[in-house]
């Protein structure tokens, strides 16, 4: 990797001001990597939305228009465009239509498309969001998504409280980007990691412990963490490694500081590993 200077990333995603999630994560993931990190949010919300009760929420849509219309007057171009959580199906269409402007010759688009979990879809998720989200996927060089969106990604039937079938590797590679990384696999009892899909190759699973509880923002910490190795040079396979690790080393840490698991990983603790093992 050329490191003479700083490459950019914009990142997409929704602000929860309290539980470690979405932009709370992936920007000092992100940040730690050396990476000079610019913030596109999609929504506000009071926490986000797993187990504090009902939730203050706002759809930042016409901020999102004023903040991109700047940014075109200014001409501000980014090395890659990260997208994770958006606030509904016409924000997909608008970064869909932004991403010319936004992104410097040879970027990378790494799309997360957050939409559901353990077979269920999240509330603000309909069949729009489904096919904005499968719009972006075709444009990214990179995406995310854990089993039950890429069941929906693709058309699949899914039940609330079953993780669908690991797709093949010709599905998943037929949404459009050279890269996948599929989350919630697990080949054996006791492990859990991620499947990563590159045309041309065969697939490679890599898996961790498997610790008890539902942590909001492990996903984000996958995929900021493998975004961080990736623009650090290093090749996929090295790059999910390296993310289960810092998410193993986060769960080492709340198990020696236990708290609510809605309040997310204390990923903080885990950071000067990471930074260190990127070299930096």
């Amino acid at each position: 990797m050329d490191t003479a200077r700083q490459k950019t990333i914009l990142i997409v995603q929704d602000i929860s001001c309290v539980g470690r999630c979405s932009m709370q994560v992936v920007l000092p993931v992100l940040s730690a990597a050396g990476l000079n990190c610019a913030m596109l949010p999609t929504a506000l919300l009071s926490t986000h939305t797993g187990g504090f009760g009902t939730v203050y929420r706002r759809d930042l849509k016409e901020d999102m228009t004023g903040i991109l219309s700047h940014w075109r007057r200014l001409d501000l171009r980014f090395d890659a465009v990260y997208t994770g959580y958006l606030g509904g199906a016409a924000q997909a269409d608008m970064i869909l239509s932004s991403l010319d402007r936004l992104m410097a010759p040879g970027a990378r688009l790494f799309v997360d498309p957050v939409m559901a979990d353990h077979g269920k879809p999240y509330a603000f998720c309909g069949e729009e969001m489904v096919a904005g989200f499968r719009a972006l996927c075709g444009r990214a060089d990179v995406i995310f998504p854990n089993r039950t969106e890429a069941a929906m990604l693709l058309g699949l039937p899914i039940s609330p409280g079953t993780e669908p079938e690991v797709p093949e590797k010709e599905a998943v590679l037929s949404l459009g980007a050279p890269h996948v990384v599929l989350s919630g696999v697990s080949s054996q009892e006791g492990q859990i990691g991620v499947t990563a899909y590159s045309s041309g190759k065969a697939p490679h699973t890599l898996e961790r412990q498997h610790h008890p509880g539902s942590y909001p923002g492990t996903g984000d910490m996958l995929a900021a963490g493998v975004i961080a190795g990736l623009m650090r040079g290093l090749a996929l396979d090295t790059a999910c490694g390296l993310a289960l690790d810092v998410i193993e080393d986060a769960f080492e840490a709340a198990l020696r500081h236990p708290r609510p698991s809605r309040f997310g990983l204390p990923f903080e603790q885990a950071l000067p590993g990471f930074i260190r093992a990127l070299g930096l």
